[in-house]
């Protein structure tokens, strides 16, 4: 097949090179003789035979290919050269190739049969801009022209030797002519990379080359976002990207000169398309690449020889990478969401082999990955299990291991390993990731030298186990040796509130949402049992869904503690002493000044009151959510303290008493009393600039107040009391969208009270006694109302009242005839 384009040469191969299995179809398909490999152009006047080649031909394995710059053996291979480096020739032999071809050359491996060698060898066939060359100019700069897929004439007995890559401007000597005009460079970016020696009738010549220029990938998106990062600017040039569409080069957008060591590109196009995205620097000067979510199938084997991140997470990479190869210095790597489990290895479609054996060294795809590699983020590429110790075996240096499950791909029990064990890992480690999977147990065979399990990490600052809904280890702890720990997030697991936690100066985040198992808070007779005691950094405890078996609440001895969630955890109240006078007691909250959240909900609470004090100090509390499910009596416990309260909700209980008017809550916006027996009247509300929420329906009110400066009012829902008298103004709530006041003992209406709320969208005043005076000034002022904004879709509910007079219904006949909906008896 020949490749026509000169500078897309070898980027733009049918996608059919990669979707015929079967290595002969796939030769076929790009009119390449599958035994033709035996013989390379060139290579008999370098003194080798048919018997060099014997690997090529007929093998029971494919030839090994990946995408990689000039191998130092390619001296052997001049021909590759032929007719301007294949630019308008096929490439011939019995290739296997997985993927799409692109890159800098074909890399494959065969035996040298010369002598007694037996070993190994690798060579190149050049596909991209590797086959640049500079011109003959006379010296040769780095911004000479290149001479794209050019032709290099070697006299006869010329040898072609690799020098060591220099960035130098000049090269001694005399210059060789390139068979074709060279071709003026693109873009700054593009230097020589190496300089090859010739010797011509013994006399030794140098030419620049260019290779690994671009670093080109094959993706299928509509936007972009990619960084680079440099170990420094080559002569103070910046980086150069070009974006090209598969199929019409002509559709390109050039990024010339951008940024300085880091170098990024926001690409946006109106609709998705197959795309080349190439990279225009030098690969030795990256230090860092991040290529993400474009849909990129394969990598081109570049070698980032000074690289330490690679990132190219949420692409549709299958093959797992030879980083061993690629990145050999990489420290920090971010594969998540790639499909690796659709590998076409089918030994590499899990994290080790069936031939594993727990403790081997090898055997695993991370057998791919360098050993000094310190960071792993992995979530979502493999299915099946991890042998304990695949990982503790080969990276001793490891500080985040992230195998969280993401998108479909989870770690499981299987019959390569049954147990479900969680893995172990160095001591180094500081983020142990590896939530969301089926892990049911912790290795408790792990030696705690060079193979540790998540209990035993003395450095570990992040544990997140949590969402594995079978994991269970009824002693679970946290080493008495760390003293870093910051996260641990275990919820959706059987593990309960791990032990050696009291007294961390730096635990901030516990995550125990949704445990089956979590134990008590605290423990009688005292409180020292108190699982968070004196965690002076502790910002969140999340025990949401959870059980924690009765417990009674601990002095909170956590000052920095801003949020506690005990919604739905079974918990009972009470103090720890044992003392069950208040639910609540007054030390409860004492010395947590800094607490915004308390959210508690359980059916287990105590019948006994809040301590009237038990918030006094909470002086920054913004949120209280309170229900015992018609339990916990009493008197609410003060609010005058608490100036920030922004969201109160003490919805379903048994409390008595008066309901409190907020003045000294101004910067309340939701308040829930509903479903109490608070008895007495309604208070006058009065200039609460926030207040959009008010529930006091299903209580036991008898009178109401006033409503003065609420410009945010929109919901009020006062039904199911015993409210009576009259129905007060709100006018001075100009955006009341909701007024619930049915099932009350309303007889009157105070003329004006919501002629002028124009926002009003649903009155229901159903079941009360008003009178028909009363529902003839109510219809008077709707009709106003309506007059002076015209609308249609309010609903006016009515029935159960007294009946309306003649006049009344001839307005609420027009009413209706412009869109309102109004139902009376």
């Amino acid at each position: 097949m020949a490749l026509r384009n000169p500078k897309l040469f070898g980027l733009n191969v049918e996608s059919l090179f990669a979707d015929v299995q079967n290595k002969s179809q796939a030769l076929q398909a790009i009119n390449l003789p599958p035994l033709d490999l035996e013989v390379i152009a060139g290579s008999a006047d370098q003194g080798a035979t048919r018997h060099d080649w014997i690997s090529f031909s007929r093998l029971s394995v494919p030839l090994h290919k990946t995408l990689d710059r000039y191998d130092r053996d390619t001296s052997q291979y001049i021909g590759v050269l032929n007719e301007r480096a294949g630019t308008d020739s096929s490439l011939f032999g019995n290739l296997s190739i997985n993927g799409a071809l692109s890159g800098n050359a074909i890399r494959y491996r065969f035996l040298d049969g010369t002598g007694n060698s037996t070993a190994v060898r690798i060579a190149d066939i050049s596909t991209s801009r590797v086959s640049a060359w500079s011109s003959s100019a006379n010296p040769v700069l780095p911004e000479s022209p290149i001479s794209y897929g050019a032709r290099v004439g070697i006299t006869t007995g010329g040898t072609l030797k690799f020098g060591t890559q220099s960035t130098a401007a000049t090269a001694a000597g005399s210059r060789i002519q390139t068979s074709i005009v060279p071709q003026a460079k693109e873009f700054p970016s593009e230097f020589p990379t190496h300089k090859v020696k010739i010797s011509i009738d013994g006399v030794d010549r140098e030419i620049y080359t260019m290779k690994g220029i671009p670093v080109v990938f094959k993706g299928f998106f509509r936007n972009l976002n990619a960084e680079v990062k440099l170990t420094s600017l080559i002569n103070n040039i910046a980086a150069s990207w070009k974006i090209v569409e598969v199929a019409n080069s002509n559709r390109y957008s050039n990024y010339t000169n951008q940024g300085g060591t880091t170098s990024t590109i926001r690409f946006r196009s109106s609709s998705s398309r197959e795309r080349f995205i190439q990279f225009y620097y030098n690969p030795d000067n990256i230090s860092s690449i991040q290529v993400r979510s474009a849909n990129i199938a394969s990598l081109p084997a570049v070698k980032f020889q000074n690289a330490t991140t690679i990132d190219f997470a949420y692409n549709q990479l299958k093959n797992f990478p030879d980083l061993t190869f690629i990145a050999p210095n990489i420290e920090r790597l971010f594969l998540m969401r790639n499909p690796f489990y659709l590998s076409e290895t089918e030994s590499e479609r899990k994290l080790q082999n069936s031939s594993y054996t727990s403790g081997a060294t090898t055997g695993t795809v991370l057998d791919k990955i360098p050993t000094g590699i310190r960071q792993i983020y992995m979530e979502g590429t493999f299915y099946g299990s991890i042998t304990q110790n695949i990982f503790a075996n080969r990276f001793t240096n490891l500080s985040v291991i992230n195998f969280s499950r993401g998108g479909g791909a989870y770690f499981h029990p299987d019959s390569a390993d049954s147990s479900g064990t969680l893995p172990n890992v160095s001591n180094t480690v500081e983020e142990y990731s590896f939530q969301s999977n089926d892990f049911r147990a912790i290795d408790l065979t792990a030696n705690g030298t060079t193979q540790r399990n998540c209990k035993q990490l003395e450095n570990m600052i992040t544990l997140a186990i949590g969402s594995n809904y079978y994991l269970s280890d009824s002693t679970f702890s946290i080493s008495s040796q760390n003293n870093v720990i910051k996260t641990v997030s275990i919820f959706s697991t059987g593990l309960p509130i791990p032990t050696g936690l009291v007294g961390s100066t730096t635990l901030e985040n516990f995550q125990g949402y949704y445990g089956r198992n979590m134990g008590k808070l605290v423990d009688l007779p005292n409180n020292v049992d108190y699982k968070f005691d004196n965690c002076s950094a502790l910002k969140t405890i999340n025990l949401y869904g959870s059980n924690v078996d009765n417990s009674r609440f601990p002095v909170f001895t956590n000052v920095n503690l801003d949020s506690l969630d005990l919604r739905y955890s079974r918990v009972r109240g009470g103090a720890a002493s044992g003392d069950d006078t208040y639910v609540i007691p007054r030390n409860t909250f004492q010395s947590t000044i800094n607490l915004r959240y308390i959210l508690i909900d359980s059916g287990n609470l105590l019948t006994n009151p809040i301590h009237p004090d038990a918030l006094t100090d909470v002086q920054r509390l913004y949120y209280f959510w309170y229900r015992s499910y018609n339990r916990t009596g009493g008197n609410l416990p003060s609010f005058s303290s608490n100036p920030e309260l922004t969201y109160i909700w003490v919805h379903h209980n048994a409390f008595t008493g008066v309901v409190p008017n907020l003045a000294a809550n101004q910067s309340i916006y939701y308040a829930r009393f509903s479903n109490n027996r608070f008895s007495g009247q309604v208070p006058t509300y009065r200039n609460l600039s926030r207040l959009r929420y008010l529930f006091l329906y299903n209580n036991q009110l008898t009178g109401i107040g006033d409503f003065e400066n609420l410009p945010a009012l929109q919901y009020l829902y006062l039904h199911n009391n015993q409210i009576s008298g009259e129905i007060p103004d709100f006018s001075e709530c100009p955006r009341l969208y909701y007024l619930i006041l049915f099932n009350n003992q309303f007889t009157n209406y105070k003329s004006g009270a919501l002629k002028e709320n124009y926002r009003i969208r649903y009155i229901d005043l159903s079941n009360n006694n008003l009178t028909q005076q009363a529902m003839e000034q109510l219809i008077d002022d709707l009709y106003e109302n309506w007059v002076a904004v015209n609308r249609g879709r309010v609903t006016v509910n009515l029935r159960g009242n007294g009946a309306p007079s003649e006049d009344t219904l001839d307005q609420i006949a027009v009413l209706r005839s412009k869109g309102w909906n109004i139902t009376h008896d």
